[in-house]
């Protein structure tokens, strides 16, 4: 069997370049169409799914032809991002929304949100196209390159430029027109870049660097999901967070839910929808990781600093002064620490108890008090068969929220 020729001409992909795109720049250097490069130069025929699901055998003999590796060209379509984007290309999943939006919890508590089931549900894969660009790439005649992430509603700004995407229509490097008729670069906001530059690190690098660690991509892509969920839930079932909630949505401008009033998900969404959704996420881990909004979730202390071990500046014991607090923001910021503590360490869980517990001595009110505890992930058995002595627990949780400042 005579081996397939290589390309004599083919552009090389650019990073996160999607393969339509890439396809589209390969036909370009022989003045073809992509069906045409397809149908008689590759032996497929049109192909509708190229940034999802292209066939193997298609991809194969790409690589054949390009010497360009099969795994990067799997990565330049969703398929090659599962299962780290989303967990499964099946639609047909009954519980894939619960799955992939409902386990971890930011703003909220996993249990204030009302789990759902949806139909023909994918991760991040939007119902209508998405077809947003970067006016500074796209100005750029030597490149012209579609990023797969701007096919998805997963960024708002050009991880290169830091400017707005803009919608366009018609195929670039051909004929190309911009829904603003002057798409002139608009720089995007701090916090819209900082989500958006998180994102672009765990698409190609496998990971996101937190203010508390380093994520694998998968559970960045999970954490983001679902705080959308989160803004798209309805106030009457947020309890004590729905001021943080109603905060955030007007903080970024919009209304809350984005004015939506019956509960759809987010890929479901329409497009300038998905945007405001985004918009409002970008400001909601902003004013997290500012400490202005309450997070209740579990693992909204992903987004907190580390918390100050403390030091002496080489001063003895004796000569250290404790420093009162003064600062709302940060004895918030410590109260909910101990409690992220007590959900693992029984110690911190009973004197965290005991203080909360200070003047209930009638059995019906501690009870409360423990389920208001295990609302908050703090184990029953930390609490069981557990009297509090009030007084010891006040002065060991009061030196250890001393101790963080």
């Amino acid at each position: 069997m005579k081996p397939v020729p290589r390309w004599p001409l083919h552009p090389a992909p650019v990073e996160g370049e999607a393969l339509s795109s890439w396809l589209r720049r390969v036909a370009a250097c022989y003045q073809m169409e992509v069906h045409d490069l397809l149908a008689h130069d590759l032996g497929h025929g049109q192909v509708d799914d190229l940034d999802t699901a292209p066939p193997l055998s298609l991809l194969t003999v790409l690589s054949q032809r390009s010497g360009i590796e099969l795994d990067r060209l799997r990565c330049m379509s969703v398929a090659g991002w599962v299962p780290w984007l989303l967990d499964s290309l099946d639609d047909q999943v009954p519980a894939a929304l619960e799955t992939y939006a409902f386990q971890c919890s930011v703003l909220q508590p996993r249990h204030k949100r009302k789990t759902r089931t949806v139909a023909r549900w994918r991760a991040w894969l939007p119902r209508q196209p998405v077809d947003r660009a970067c006016p500074l790439c796209l100005n750029d005649p030597a490149d012209q390159a579609i990023l797969l992430a701007w096919k998805l509603p997963l960024m708002l700004s050009c991880p290169l430029h830091g400017c707005w995407l803009e919608a366009y229509w018609g195929i670039p490097g051909r004929f190309l027109r911009w829904e603003n008729t002057t798409p002139s670069p608009r720089a995007a906001g701090e916090a819209i870049t900082a989500m958006d530059q998180r994102s672009w690190q765990a698409l190609t690098m496998g990971y996101v660097e937190l203010p508390r660690r380093r994520v694998h991509a998968g559970l960045w892509f999970r954490l983001l999901r679902s705080v959308l969920d989160e803004l798209n839930t309805p106030l009457s079932y947020c309890g004590k967070g729905a001021g943080s909630i109603r905060y955030v949505w007007e903080r970024c401008g919009h209304p809350p839910r984005a004015g939506q009033n019956q509960w759809r998900p987010y890929e479901m969404l329409d497009t300038v929808v998905q945007l405001q959704m985004l918009e409002a996420a970008a400001t909601a881990i902003d004013l997290l990781e500012s400490q202005v909004v309450i997070p209740r979730g579990e693992q909204a202390g992903l987004f907190l600093p580390e918390p100050q071990t403390g030091f002496s500046r080489g001063l003895p014991v004796k000569e250290r002064q404790q420093k009162p607090i003064h600062d709302w923001k940060k004895m918030v910021r410590a109260i909910n620490e101990a409690f992220a503590e007590a959900r693992y360490n029984p110690e911190t869980a009973r004197s965290l108890f005991a203080l909360a517990a200070s003047g209930k001595r009638d059995p019906d009110s501690l009870e409360r008090l423990r389920d208001e505890f295990a609302q908050e992930g703090i184990p029953q058995e930390f609490l069981s068969h557990y009297e509090p002595d009030v007084p010891f627990a006040c002065r060991k949780i009061s030196d250890s929220l001393s101790s963080k400042f």
